[in-house]
């Protein structure tokens, strides 16, 4: 017998491009009296709202519509954020099932589906997902909190991929680059930003490379001035964390960007 008790404290996030298979998805979920906490068409914005609820699931798509697909935005929830994510694909080849495989989902789901394959795969994921948590080994990433609280600090944070490309920022990022979020992403962060020894007067012509990568090894980097869009120059601190999958593997960078006030220089 279903336990509608479970289900009721449940919370998911549908991420499908497709709007009537995602309200399809949402109408079986609501009748086994799952909460919706979302529903988003990219992989961008499943990051965004992933780290706006945490929800306790996400049912995700592989082919999305945005910049970012379902299998590449799977990869960095459930290394930041450890919740299990349940893809749902058209897709059987043996490419798309390597990929997906790599990103470490709860399950995969073949389109079409019954109600009854979703509520079973979720279930499913959700007792695994308990029983991973009560282990002794088990421990959230510190980047899962900072993404969290990321959204509401008056610092800039970014998610950058192993090439330093952007895949989430802040609102205060998106403040400072005057950039929205969505056209900043997948787009390399040195586009945006050019960084400049305040000791040297020199400018650091990689800024992936040459100061945020070196801020993993060296710690935070101070004496660091931003070029703004209007031409002026800020100091800034930049301290960034390494995002690491499930085998120890390096997978991109969180990276907090702190603009010093006059008194801080």
């Amino acid at each position: 017998m279903f336990d509608h008790s479970k289900s009721a404290l449940t919370e998911i996030l549908i991420v499908e491009d497709d709007e009537i298979i995602a309200s399809l998805i949402e109408r079986f979920l609501l009748q086994r009296e799952y909460l919706i906490c979302g529903k988003v068409s990219t992989g961008e914005d499943a990051l965004y709202r992933v780290a706006e609820h945490l929800p306790d699931i996400v049912m995700m798509d592989i082919n999305l519509a945005g910049k970012i697909d379902g299998i590449t935005a799977t990869k960095y929830i459930t290394a930041i954020f450890k919740i299990p994510v349940i893809f749902l694909s058209a897709q059987d080849d043996e490419k798309t099932l390597i990929r997906a495989a790599e990103a470490e989902p709860a399950s995969f789901i073949i389109k079409p589906f019954t109600a009854k394959d979703l509520y079973s795969n979720i279930e499913i994921a959700l007792h695994n997902d308990r029983i991973l948590k009560k282990s002794k080994n088990f421990h959230y990433s510190k980047i899962r909190r900072v993404a969290r609280a990321a959204l509401s600090e008056l610092d800039a944070y970014f998610i950058l991929d192993n090439q330093g490309r952007i895949l989430f920022m802040n609102p205060y990022a998106e403040h400072m680059l005057n950039t929205p979020r969505l056209d900043a992403v997948t787009k390399p962060i040195g586009k945006y930003l050019t960084f400049y020894d305040t000791r040297q007067n020199t400018v650091f012509t990689d800024t992936y490379q040459d100061v945020i990568r070196e801020s993993l090894v060296l710690g935070i980097k101070q004496h660091i001035a931003v070029k703004m869009k209007d031409n002026s120059f800020r100091h800034v601190v930049i301290q960034s964390a390494s995002i690491r999958d499930s085998a120890n593997e390096a997978i991109g960078v969180m990276v907090r960007m702190h603009m010093k006030t006059k008194s801080e220089v």
